[in-house]
């Protein structure tokens, strides 16, 4: 094997679905003829079998073993230190002539926390089809190594150096992804699938550096799209995705052709996204047709009911209709048969306490199926890979700083983080017994088995966990055994 790529995705939420990074990286290699091993799920392994796994797989032509950082914040400390100060120095003192990579969401967070080339050859930063190939090339075929620059002592490849021997750059527009039989897929899995790349929008709390696109740019073909979901069908029976792309209904000519596309399959498809309810209401029609294209579940973006708090971060539209309308749109308009996430911030000035009191009892009282709390997050250090307009201009908006526990802290005139912090638990602890099984979770659900029609109605406390459980182990075993059983 020539390259092999580690990964896992790590939620509170103890969920097992595919990272689309490495599976994309491993498509794009063998395209250009390189061997390529995704092993994933590996959080859920013993140290011991990890081991196993990734040693099957390296041999003298081996060069490049890289591992996807990908995880959700507050639940990585764990896993960061086993791959970094367990895994890999094993894997370096067995095999000492593979180079060791990593990239992926949080690659910045690993750089500052092993500095100094501690546990990495090479950190990749941004989406790395042609960084990665160029860096193969050069491995194994002597061509020029591509830029790096040291960052806290590390080489780093960012995706903007040029790669003059290249003969042809990637383009999302023109990706046939198709998944390998060496992705080890398991029968009726759902899986991700990517449509487009990048957001058209720009709000004040994001960190994403891919937005502020042109509407309809960077999108990829819908045959593409069609003919991967209906290999993914006759190959593995999977009808249920994972839409990744940062807003799925920022075109309403890309909605149509998306629905035009999916009733025309012959079989039913499922899928949960991201979704600006702001665009669904603007569009006439958008809401029948998502859910006509097979939408189970979305991920609404509000962030907050409050006018001031909503149009200070860019989201007008939340303050003054999402009260009186996602209702509607739930109970009325998709009839209770589409569920979603409400996605909402606690931090943003001037939102108070009692105004989120206020929203909580506005999803109880109007039977939302979902509504998830996060802390707004504003980072004071601009040297970090990716920051917001909140992060560069935090004193214009009503930023201030204050110490706890030796890092530094955001506040406001009405809130601390700690604040924040706390009230988030109150309110999660409060909304738990409202919470329905919804977007993400929902899907994976499929994965095992479920019934997707009965489970959006599901709630989560009524959920029997020990039957999860097993299905999950089951789905584990499955995959485990169909990797062993791979010629290396």
């Amino acid at each position: 094997m020539d390259v092999v790529l580690l990964t896992s995705i790590l939620s509170n939420t103890n969920r097992l679905y595919r990272p689309w990074g490495p599976y994309q990286l491993a498509w794009y290699l063998r395209e250009h003829g390189y061997q390529v091993q995704v092993l994933d799920f590996l959080h859920k392994f013993e140290k011991s079998k990890i081991l196993e796994l990734v040693s099957k797989f390296i041999g003298p032509e081996t060069k490049i073993v890289g591992w996807n950082c990908m995880f959700m914040p507050g639940d990585e400390k764990w896993w960061i230190k086993l791959i970094c100060e367990e895994i890999v120095p094993v894997l370096r003192r067995r095999f000492p002539h593979v180079n060791f990579v990593t990239g992926g969401a949080a690659v910045h967070q690993v750089n500052r926390l092993y500095r100094n080339r501690r546990v990495f050859d090479y950190l990749f930063y941004g989406h790395a089809e042609d960084t990665l190939l160029a860096f193969c090339e050069h491995v194994y075929r002597g061509k020029t190594l591509p830029d790096t620059e040291i960052v806290l002592g590390n080489k780093v490849i960012r995706e903007t150096v040029p790669l003059p021997h290249l003969r042809k750059r990637f383009k999302i527009e023109e990706c046939a992804h198709i998944w390998h039989e060496r992705d080890c897929i398991v029968p009726g899995e759902s899986l991700p699938i990517e449509m487009a790349r990048g957001c058209i929008f720009k709000c004040k709390f994001c960190r994403y550096p891919y937005i502020g696109k042109s509407k309809n740019d960077f999108g990829r073909r819908i045959e593409f799209v069609r003919d991967e979901i209906i290999q993914n069908h006759e190959r593995f029976g999977t009808h249920n995705y994972y839409m990744l792309e940062d807003t799925f209904n920022d075109s309403n000519d890309k909605v149509n052709a998306f629905a035009e596309m999916s009733q025309k399959l012959p079989f039913r498809i499922g899928f949960a996204a991201y979704l600006r309810p702001d665009l669904i209401w603007s569009f006439p029609g958008q809401a029948e047709q998502l859910r006509a294209a097979g939408l189970v579940s979305g991920f609404l973006g509000v962030e907050s009911l409050g006018e001031q708090s909503s149009r200070l971060i860019g989201k007008a539209w939340s303050g003054q209709h999402a009260r009186a309308w996602l209702p509607k749109l739930y109970h009325d308009i998709w009839q209770g048969q589409v569920t979603f996430r409400t996605s909402l911030i606690i931090g943003i000035p001037p939102d108070t306490r009692e105004d989120l009191y206020a929203t909580h009892q506005w999803a109880v009282d109007n039977g939302l199926p979902n509504w998830k709390w996060h802390v707004l997050n504003v980072n004071r250090d601009h040297q970090s890979g990716w920051i917001s307009e909140f992060d560069k201009n935090a004193d214009s908006y009503g930023f201030d700083w204050y110490t706890e526990y030796g890092k530094t802290r955001w506040k406001t005139a009405v809130m601390t983080w700690r604040d924040a912090k706390n009230l988030q638990a109150e309110l999660e602890t409060l909304g738990k017994p409202h919470q329905m099984q919804d977007c993400w979770g929902l899907i994976e659900r499929g994965t095992f088995g479920y019934d997707l029609a009965e489970d959006k109605h599901l709630l989560i406390v009524k959920m029997d966990r020990k039957d999860a459980a097993t299905r999950r182990g089951q789905f584990l075993d499955a995959y485990y055994d169909r990797v062993m059983a791979l010629p290396a």
